[in-house]
């Protein structure tokens, strides 16, 4: 396998930058760049000059000779001066001396082809470096230390212990499960089966953790909506003037609640006498109530025009420094901060309902979902079929049911898929 090179820090200016190689060629790479042939300790820092043509700069550099390395493989890093143009100039002359550059995320495909990491354990290395709020980070945290890994393999070699009994039974096509066997091994199956539907009864609000909750703030021009926005955001991306017909695009602001990334979409007033180009925005208005997970309807004493959707919604009467209405979900006032605070439970109590427990393991990404979905559904036919059916058919479906969650570690895969979920990895990863 080629060895490879890359930027293992962002690109840009900064006081240090790290240049990661990985492959059989690495350490006479870093010998070349040092221009020694120096006989490395493996995992201890050295203080060296690097050389790349004319440009010198002091490093500190280390070697990882496999397989005790992050991929499997000899490494090694170059820990230099920051500038973007330095580490550019190192690089080329890696390449120069034997190195190709590397793809997104090829260093962890590498660590997952090499057994050092599982494919859930790769996708929490991009979930932690992803994450914008702790809860995020802790959950990251979680599938790189291999929780999810644990979970998903108990629960794989359970099937597999009972598939090797049915397997067993084939051998003799003349026997015949009794019934002390057979409720043993549908108690076994329905234990498998309530630890994977509270598995999986836990991922709304892992998605929910992972990609936030997208909140419409809507209603006529005038009525507060874009001072909400920046009330809730402690922000001033919204321009405020008195003038009704302000907001004409979408503006987008965050906050963090109870560990939870709530994305505000602030919206073009809504009125039937626009000019063109309010229209427009109106029509975007409405695309992004399309798309929220919940509505807020503001209104204020002089305009009760109301959105019409199927979405989750929060009335909210704004402008409670002044005189407002009353038969709404809350009164608030964005200009004096009145009961935002109890808005922000609100909208919590709506989308995500409890209090998230930073201790529990969610499921938070889509592919894992799938696989837990595919799992149970098999695992629901055996149990439905067991006494009606023959063994070869039951032990076909159990093994479907650990292929499925098989997937989920990258012990079974499809590399095209496998493939597709490193590119989304970056640069030096």
């Amino acid at each position: 396998m080629e060895t490879i090179v890359s930027l293992a820090t962002p690109p840009g200016n900064s006081g240090v930058a790290v240049i990661r190689i990985s492959g059989g060629k690495s350490k006479e790479i870093l010998q070349k760049l040092i221009k020694e042939n120096f006989n490395f300790n493996p995992r201890q820092m050295y203080l060296k000059k690097v050389y790349a043509g004319k440009v010198v700069d002091t490093c500190l550099v280390v070697y990882f000779k496999s397989p005790f390395s992050f991929t499997g493989e000899d490494v090694a890093e170059i820990q230099l001066h920051g500038g973007f143009l330095l580490a550019q100039t190192i690089i080329d002359e890696c390449i120069k001396f034997g190195a190709i550059p590397a793809s997104a995320g090829e260093f962890s495909k590498r660590a997952f082809l090499n057994g050092k990491l599982s494919l859930d354990q790769a996708e929490g290395i991009m979930d932690l470096i992803n994450a914008e709020t702790k809860l995020q980070a802790e959950l990251g945290s979680k599938l790189l230390n291999g929780k999810l890994m644990e979970v998903v393999t108990n629960i794989a070699n359970n099937l597999t212990d009972i598939l090797a009994e049915i397997e067993a039974k084939l051998d003799y096509p003349e026997y015949e499960y009794t019934q002390t066997e057979t409720t043993n091994v549908l108690t076994r199956l329905n234990e498998i089966l309530q630890n994977l539907n509270s598995f999986l009864t836990t991922s709304a609000n892992g998605l929910i953790i992972k990609n936030g909750v997208k909140v419409a703030i809507t209603g006529a021009p005038n009525v507060g909506k874009s001072s909400l926005l920046n009330a809730l955001t402690k922000t001033n991306k919204a321009i405020v003037t008195d003038i009704a017909g302000t907001t004409r695009d979408i503006v987008e602001g965050e906050y963090v609640y109870k560990g939870v990334m709530f994305r505000l979409f602030d919206t073009a007033g809504i009125r039937d006498n626009a000019d063109k180009v309010e229209q427009i925005g109106i029509e975007r208005a409405l695309k992004t109530v399309e798309d929220a997970d919940i509505v807020l309807k503001v209104f204020d004493i002089n305009n009760n025009y109301q959105v019409q959707t199927n979405k989750p919604t929060i009335t909210i009467a704004n402008k409670s420094d002044t005189k407002t209405l009353t038969n709404k979900d809350i009164t608030v006032s964005a200009k004096t901060g009145k009961n935002l605070e109890a808005l922000k439970e609100l909208i919590f109590t709506k989308t995500v309902g409890t209090n998230l427990d930073g201790n529990q393991l969610y499921l938070t990404n889509a592919r894992h979902i799938d696989c837990i979905k595919r799992a149970i559904n098999c695992l629901n036919e055996v149990v439905t079929i067991f006494n009606e059916t023959s063994l070869d058919i039951i032990s076909n479906l159990i093994k479907q049911a650990w292929h499925a969650l098989c997937e989920i570690t990258g012990q079974i895969g499809d590399e095209e898929i496998i493939d597709k979920i490193f590119a989304k990895f970056c640069l030096g990863k």
